[in-house]
């Protein structure tokens, strides 16, 4: 074989997917993800679990926040939301929630509305926990919550649970 020649190579393959193949297979993928992809990620799961996480963090803030400060604090859940207050008085007498606490984040207000559709389940709003400056939990009226309160979350058929121990000041 001379430098200059080449072996003739065959313009046919005999191995590999044709282009209609492709494009079929394609077509398949996308029906398959417009059909059965909604049905694993639905919004309400989405939407619920951020609320519940959300007020998980709202309540571990205002805890710390009373612990740290030395000022106690309000946690007020309604049926369409939440919002922390502070102690304005902050002497250890009759404590008087009147000073709305700031947001870390935005500065504003700390009121949360939720989501169209989630609700508070159980226990029935309004609720209003505080947050002594030892970390414990107390109702409205100040008293202990000695077992543990069990907050659920619900948006469509997807229900979430917060538990908050009062004597520990534990929520999980």
């Amino acid at each position: 074989m001379s430098r200059w020649s080449r072996p003739h190579l065959s313009l046919t393959r005999s191995s590999g997917f044709s282009l209609v193949e492709l494009i079929i297979i394609i077509i398949i993928l996308g029906i398959l993800s417009a059909v059965a992809l909604p049905r694993f990620f639905r919004p309400a799961d989405f939407e619920a679990r951020f609320v519940v996480d959300h007020l998980k963090i709202a309540m571990q803030y205002a805890q710390k926040r009373a612990v740290n400060g030395g000022c106690q604090t309000e946690f007020r859940l309604t049926t369409t939301g939440f919002s922390l207050w502070s102690d304005s008085v902050c002497n250890g007498a009759t404590p008087v929630y009147s000073n709305a606490i700031n947001h870390p984040s935005d500065g504003g207000a700390f009121s949360v509305t939720f989501p169209t559709g989630v609700t508070l389940k159980t226990p029935v709003p309004p609720l209003t926990l505080r947050f002594t400056t030892f970390g414990t939990i107390t109702n409205s009226a100040d008293a202990l919550i000695a077992a543990p309160l069990t907050l659920q979350i619900q948006q469509a058929d997807v229900v979430r649970n917060i538990i908050v121990h009062g004597s520990t000041g534990v929520i999980e």
